[in-house]
């Protein structure tokens, strides 16, 4: 089922209460499960739509392209990763696919706690049995602070331990 598919029956169920579960006669009720349909929907908005894949013939491949995806419909096996020039190539394949590989990778954000009363950064963290966060710093080296993979987590110990947020 597409996205776009669940998206609408969500859509079709939101407001119908001739269901005899969802039949209450309650504002309240139904004000509730609408939210709670808007919520579903605005979540199932954010899922990626796989794209679409476009199978070439063969007689369209030429060096310029590099190695593909080859395969034979229908498809029976895995597919063939290369080109027509490489000794190993089964010649029974028929159709190819194109390879998109970036050249670099983009890297996700660190990020970085420092304390506000000595300027430290936050090095290591640790749960103290009965006392909470404990939060080791270093020397103002950003290089040796414990770098957190989201904001939000970065956040929480920077209001744990009175400190600031730094992107590295």
């Amino acid at each position: 089922m597409e996205i776009r598919e669940v998206i609408e029956k969500i859509k079709q169920e939101k407001y119908d209460f001739s269901k005899p579960w969802t039949s209450l006669d309650r504002s309240d009720y139904k004000e509730g499960y609408n939210d709670a349909s808007d919520d579903i929907i605005g979540i199932v908005n954010q899922l990626d739509e796989p794209t679409k894949v476009i199978a070439h013939l063969a007689e369209k491949w030429h060096e310029d392209i590099g190695p593909v995806l080859w395969w034979d419909f229908p498809v029976e096996e895995p597919p063939y990763c290369g080109t027509p020039l490489d000794d190993d190539f089964p010649k029974y394949k028929r159709h190819f696919t194109e390879l998109h590989i970036p050249d670099e990778v983009e890297e996700e954000p660190k990020w970085v706690v420092k304390r506000k009363d000595n300027g430290k950064y936050v090095e290591s963290l640790a749960l103290g049995k009965g006392i909470g966060l404990i939060a080791e710093t270093t020397a103002s080296l950003q290089e040796n602070a414990y770098k957190l993979n989201s904001k939000d987590q970065a956040d929480a110990v920077a209001v744990l331990i009175d400190g600031t947020v730094e992107k590295v």
